[in-house]
């Protein structure tokens, strides 16, 4: 039940949960992930889960930096195989080795469907990458590692 407040009266509880309640349930259906072949009916078609990308590598290279003449900009590029033809999107992570030796999230970002590459800052050599496709059913399995 509700703390009672001076500005919450018990005659209003019902009345806040006859508005919050619908909104509630419509927002959760509004944000919910999208896909052309989901249905929730029984014997509906059901999307099976995307399938996992594979040769997640990284690649390294540099780049005039625009506000410093002759300085330059070191990129970082994580591309990837999309092996699936049914995904909504990737996600993508980084890790990186903290200075007692253990692996931390240091972001993860998601990207859209049949995209292939993502550019990050330049990095250092303790940092890893992975990525997943999902889509409404689910999300596939991690691909390899990329150092």
């Amino acid at each position: 039940m509700f703390p009672r407040s001076k500005h919450i009266t018990p005659k209003a509880i019902p009345l806040l949960a006859a508005i919050l309640l619908p909104t509630a349930a419509l927002g959760i259906a509004l944000l919910a992930p999208t896909s052309i072949a989901r249905a929730e009916a029984p014997g509906a078609l059901q999307l099976a889960p995307p399938a996992a990308p594979s040769n997640c590598k990284t690649g390294h290279f540099q780049a005039p930096n625009p506000f410093y003449p002759h300085g330059q900009v070191h990129l970082d590029m994580v591309s990837w195989r999309d092996n699936s033809s049914n995904e909504d999107g990737f996600i993508v992570e980084e890790w990186r080795r903290n200075q007692s030796g253990a692996w931390v999230l240091q972001w993860s970002q998601s990207t859209s469907a049949n995209r292939t590459a993502l550019l990050v800052d330049g990095k250092w050599p303790n940092y890893d990458f992975r990525v997943k496709a999902f889509n409404a059913s689910g999300d596939s399995a991690w691909s390899n590692w990329a150092h």
